[in-house]
């Protein structure tokens, strides 16, 4: 049967609610040359891409049941969502997740049901909608996948068998493309998904310690000296333990769970906060400090690359309300070596081994793996700034995906870069750079040029009929090679993705409680100084501000507590309520967690004399208890 032209309706389901054909080659020349034309809305609510998988199934459940997920990087990640919202009244209720194989209740009207990304979803994965499920079939209906009418009087897309385990009584729906069924999630509306319910860590969760090394422990090599970044990091003699006492901290199993869960659900969190921004641009764009001819970029990247997300660190510190996030450092983050492998190997050095265990020993593992989901075809150049700790992050990182299989080059500095054919660029070996990943900040590449030099060297860029950039190769005004050269060029894959500009900045933080208001994890942020916040008392942040540089706390008195400087005195500041670091042994002291492809991989511990984490301050080994 020949597909039907985009936007046809291919049938009709519950509820009155049509399903639409999504065949974008059918779409002409001038066909939504506005990109806003492409978001669909019920009532004023959006519920995505004209005519995406996502965008039925958030369509189905509001006009069914009133109610709505949160915006997701890709459609497999509904698996992982904890509840929808009641547009009414912002109520919650509960997303009950079932494995497929392994569950022993079938799906019910409603249910979403999700593929892998594998095969044909091999991205994205994707989702449909259950309406109808029965001990040998169920009916789903979907969009983006088949793009013609259905049967006359027919009301699904798709029937799939159901076939039930005899031993376990498990059900398993049968796929009837290329790729796997995951599971799917159901919408529990007999009972408001409640926060409490889920782990909360308290101040009694965290206890310092102190363990007295001898000089004789101390002279023992600690470190695997055969590994390069290991061999970086020994050529600094201040990093290395000294005789005498040494604090390390221990976090109770329950609050490493809290931790775990915090880091899981931030991330899509920052990830809904990143799709809204991009959604409403011209009403949140100014605050980011981002280039206006970037913005088409953003979209692009986000559209394109929402994968190549390897590794991003949480700033978080422990309340007695439990967890509060600071920020989100997805851009570009520091210590994933001392999380990973130095904690690790410094508790063994002081006979902490045997204390509990680690909560970071799986953090490589999970950065192989993280890697080899990836897919990376050709070798991967990983840049670095001519500095210790940043070479030693690149080699640690390099370790990881060169055990997931990849052939890679730690290139320091840019000066062995150059031009080679056309518009590639290859290393000093002549090696033509296809994939990189970065340990220097996006905006470190914002700042080489201005905004005048931005719209020059983005010009070249086109859009296709519906508003879509296409990036073409640009230019600088300089004959030097720069940052912006490498990272935005359209044939090289970049990690940590562009995209991720927008939830390190700190200009997200408002837009998260704008999204999630009264979260637990989050503190109150605002673009303006509020008179809730000076009873509170406050920190103000700059936008682009990174390593604790220009920050200052303010006590509800007005007084300021501390204060930091820096080269972004001048940047707009973001307001955030004042939650102060607990104070352990004369020290505050800051968790950070590392999300690895998206979930928990490892805890680290930040501490310093002062109430600002900065570039100095110390790391010190975390044991997790029972």
């Amino acid at each position: 049967m020949a597909s039907a032209p985009f936007g046809s309706i291919l049938g009709v389901t519950d509820g009155g609610v049509a399903v639409h054909c999504c065949d974008y080659e059918t779409l002409g020349p001038d066909a939504l040359a506005d990109r806003d034309d492409f978001k669909h809305s019920v009532g004023g609510v959006t519920t995505g891409y004209k005519w995406q998988c996502v965008e039925l199934g958030r369509r189905y459940l509001l006009v069914n049941y009133g109610v709505v997920y949160d915006n997701i990087a890709m459609a497999y990640d509904i698996f992982r969502l904890k509840y929808v919202r009641r547009v009414s009244d912002n109520a919650l209720f509960p997303l009950r997740p079932h494995t497929n194989g392994q569950a022993t209740t079938l799906p019910a009207k409603g249910s979403l049901l999700i593929w892998n990304p594998e095969g044909k979803f091999e991205t994205t994965g994707h989702i449909a909608v259950v309406v109808t499920a029965t001990e040998t079939h169920v009916d789903i209906v979907e969009q983006n996948v088949d793009f013609t009418m259905w049967p006359a009087g027919q009301t699904y897309s798709r029937r799939l068998q159901v076939a039930t385990d005899p031993e376990t009584g498990a059900y398993k729906l049968q796929c009837t493309i290329d790729g796997s069924i995951l599971g799917w999630t159901t919408v529990d509306m007999s009972v408001k998904y409640n926060y409490e319910d889920v782990p909360r860590a308290t101040p009694t969760d965290l206890t310092h310690h102190v363990v007295t090394l001898s000089a004789d422990a101390v002279a023992t090599p600690w470190v695997d000296a055969s590994l390069p970044f290991v061999q970086t990091f020994l050529q600094q003699a201040d990093w290395q333990p000294s005789a005498g006492p040494s604090d390390y901290f221990c976090m109770t199993a329950h609050g490493q769970r809290a931790l775990e869960y915090a880091t899981d659900h931030l991330h899509h969190m920052f990830l809904d906060a990143t799709d809204w921004v991009l959604h409403h641009e011209k009403e949140l764009g100014a605050h980011f400090r981002i280039p206006s001819a970037l913005w088409p970029r953003l979209w692009h990247s986000w559209i394109n690359a929402k994968p190549d997300f390897i590794a991003g660190r949480f700033d978080m510190t422990l309340t007695a309300d439990g967890l509060k996030v600071y920020e989100y450092n997805a851009d570009s983050a520091s210590c994933l070596m001392e999380c990973g492998y130095n904690q690790d190997a410094w508790a063994t050095l002081a006979g902490l081994n045997t204390v509990g265990r680690s909560g970071s020993d799986a953090l490589f593992t999970k950065l192989v793996t993280t890697w080899q989901a990836r897919r990376v075809e050709g070798p991967l150049h990983l840049l670095c700034d001519n500095n210790p700790e940043e070479i030693c992050h690149a080699q640690y990182m390099a370790a990881a995906a060169a055990a997931a299989g990849l052939t890679t080059h730690v290139v320091v500095g840019l000066g062995a870069l150059r031009r080679g054919a056309g518009n590639d660029l290859v290393d000093a070996d002549g090696v033509v750079l296809r994939n990189v990943w970065k340990t220097w900040a996006w905006r470190t590449a914002l700042n080489e040029l201005s905004d005048d030099e931005w719209t020059a060297f983005l010009a070249t860029d086109e859009k296709d009929a519906r508003g879509w950039v296409s990036p073409r190769h640009g230019r600088h005004g300089g004959a030097d090679l720069k940052l912006v050269d490498v990272l935005l060029s359209p044939s090289i894959r970049v990690f940590e993705p562009l995209w991720t500009l927008i939830p390190s900045s700190k200009a997200i933080l408002p837009v998260l409680n704008q999204l999630y208001p009264k979260h637990p994890l989050l503190l109150t942020s605002s673009f303006e100084l509020s008179p809730a916040l000076q009873q509170s008392g406050y920190a103000v942040k700059p936008v682009a501000g990174r390593a604790g540089a220009n920050i200052s706390i303010v006590d509800a008195t007005g007084s300021v507590l501390s204060q930091s400087e820096g080269r972004w005195a001048d940047d707009t500041p973001v307001y955030q309520e004042l939650a102060l670091l607990p104070k352990h042994n004369g020290k505050y002291v800051q968790l950070g967690t590392w999300a690895i492809g998206g979930e928990h991989g490892g805890t680290i511990i930040r501490a310093d004399t002062s109430k600002i984490m900065g570039l100095d301050s110390y790391v010190y080994a975390l044991r997790v208890v029972n």
